[in-house]
């Protein structure tokens, strides 16, 4: 393991002294100069440091925390000697927005033996997490690549089929046909693998804004209708001019939704219904089909609700995806059976009134 680099910004000269001079005496890690002034643009691996230079640069430490690579850990040395830990020092200070920015607490006077235990933990975690945030960038890399390959060639295949329709028979126009309508799944799967990573890159709480609904909803139906010549898309009644709290990716839950209905349908006319009900503070997008349905006991797992999640055989990359939008806008989905035989999804999604600001 390299040499662990330590920011010591400390104001109690004989805290300092302790810290740096056990420092000097570890082959393992390396002291770095310049205190509270270098906490924006040093190198270091860890920052210890006191409750003042805490609470004097905590704009600065949350900065270089989000800006860095993996997790910077945050090593606080307390003179409350009662709360030996993160969370205790959090409640005598009543200061929720400082536990966030430390990792491991240590109290005065410095025992190496404690002190030596709190920078171990404090490595691993740095190490362990620089190496997997390199790792997950060289795999978000990877999907870029190979969903672009993928894109470019599914193209040239769809191309192709079509230049061979009207060299064939008709035994042959429907082996054509069937290529196409595999491609163009193809191209849809890509897309959707994309707007997972994109959802994965996101922050744990994703800021939601208004969308309207009338445009995401109404715009991937029209496509949808582009796409599926053979299938039937009925809008039942009216989307109504509302706004629901969501983001960019809200088409993307309607798109995948459409594009399920059809293409696991068995009927000779795919036939898909959109019915839209405004409530009081929600509205409900119901879209139903007229295909085989879905099994009560397979629900949760298309969805990727079970343990296995997108392991399990019966669950999609688009549904799975379409859930964990709706739950990060607040709504919920439900599946039951169509009036048409088929599956009907129900999503519910929470609407913005007028002067709401969130």
């Amino acid at each position: 393991m390299a040499t662990t680099r330590v920011l010591v910004t400390i104001e109690n000269p004989g805290n300092r002294r302790v810290l740096l001079e056990w420092m000097q005496a570890q082959d393992e890690y390396e002291a770095v100069s310049g205190g509270a002034e270098r906490l924006r643009d040093a190198e270091y691996d860890i920052c210890v440091l006191d409750e003042k230079r805490l609470r004097e640069n905590a704009v600065a430490i949350r900065d270089r925390r989000r800006a860095e690579t993996g997790v910077l850990p945050m090593l606080l040395v307390s003179s409350a000697t009662d709360f030996a830990t993160v969370k205790s020092w959090t409640h005598h200070t009543m200061d929720q927005d400082l536990w966030h920015l430390l990792d491991e607490i240590v109290t005065t006077p410095i025992e190496h033996v404690e002190l030596r235990s709190r920078l171990e933990n404090l490595r691993r975690v740095r190490t362990q997490s620089v190496a997997l945030a390199q790792k997950t960038e060289q795999l978000l890399l990877l999907n870029r690549i190979t969903r672009h390959d993928i894109r470019n060639e599914m193209n040239v295949i769809t191309g192709w089929a079509g230049q061979l329709d009207n060299h064939v028979d008709e035994a042959g126009k429907e082996i054509c046909e069937r290529i196409l309508d595999s491609s163009h799944n193809v191209v849809e799967l890509t897309r959707a693998v994309r707007e997972f990573v994109e959802v994965l890159e996101m922050d744990n709480d994703p800021k939601l804004k208004p969308i309207t609904l009338e445009t995401a909803l109404a715009d991937e139906i029209e496509k949808r209708r582009s796409l599926f010549e053979d299938a039937e898309f009925v809008v039942d009644g009216e989307i109504p001019p509302i706004e629901v709290q969501a983001n960019e990716l809200l088409p993307s839950v309607f798109r995948n939704l459409l594009n399920n209905a059809v293409q696991h349908n068995d009927s000779k006319t795919p036939r898909v219904t959109v019915a839209v009900t405004e409530q009081d503070t929600s509205v409900e997008v119901v879209i139903a089909d007229n295909g085989p349905g879905i099994p009560a006991d397979r629900r949760d797992a298309v969805l990727g609700r079970t343990e296995e999640k997108l392991d399990n055989p019966s669950a999609g990359i688009g549904l799975y995806l379409v859930d964990t939008l709706v739950d990060q806008y607040g709504g919920t989905i439900r599946i039951t059976g169509s009036d048409n035989g088929g599956a009907a999804v129900t999503v519910t999604l929470e609407t913005v009134s007028r002067g709401d600001e969130r």
